[in-house]
């Protein structure tokens, strides 16, 4: 059974396209297309499980066509061995790494919430500015991500690569 928190009606339409019914990669239902860059689309997805479990993830894809390229598929592995090392409330988990048919995927946590962006373009809708405070802490937060990130250790004490 579905979680009934996510029928379309109580999702917000910012988070993105919805998308027929029945997409899946792996063992995720895809929800909503949430973005699309140069080597993986992002969606909104539901992990389904025995006795109505569900949980909410997001699952980033590799985009197809670059699966057959070894370059882009080495990118997007080591991208998944560093991200999954990482452990901070700054920086969102790593539950999976899958492949489905011939294309790689990482499922990780949902943060639910408004994105700074979209809270700054409704204060300028209303001719405001985001408060200072507002602003200091979210770069505190990314600062503080980024430093975990950046000082990551491998298994031997050395720093990843």
């Amino acid at each position: 059974m579905a979680d009934p928190s996510l029928t379309d009606a109580n999702l917000p339409l910012a988070l993105g396209t919805a998308l027929p019914e029945g997409q899946r990669i792996g063992r995720y239902a895809l929800l909503r297309r949430l973005g699309r860059g140069g080597m993986a689309e992002v969606f909104l997805a539901r992990q389904e499980g025995p006795s109505d479990f569900a949980k909410t993830v997001v699952v980033k894809r590799m985009l197809p066509h670059l699966s057959e390229n070894k370059r882009f598929v080495d990118m997007f592995l080591r991208e998944a061995r560093v991200a999954a090392r990482l452990n901070h409330p700054n920086v969102v988990q790593i539950f999976e790494l899958g492949q489905d048919q011939d294309t790689f995927f990482l499922a990780m946590e949902f943060i639910d919430g408004i994105t700074l962006h979209k809270l700054a373009k409704r204060a300028w809708r209303h001719h405001r500015a985001l408060p200072t405070e507002v602003i200091v802490r979210a770069m505190a937060d990314v600062a503080l991500g980024l430093h975990h990130a950046h000082t990551l250790l491998d298994d031997e004490g050395q720093p990843t690569k």
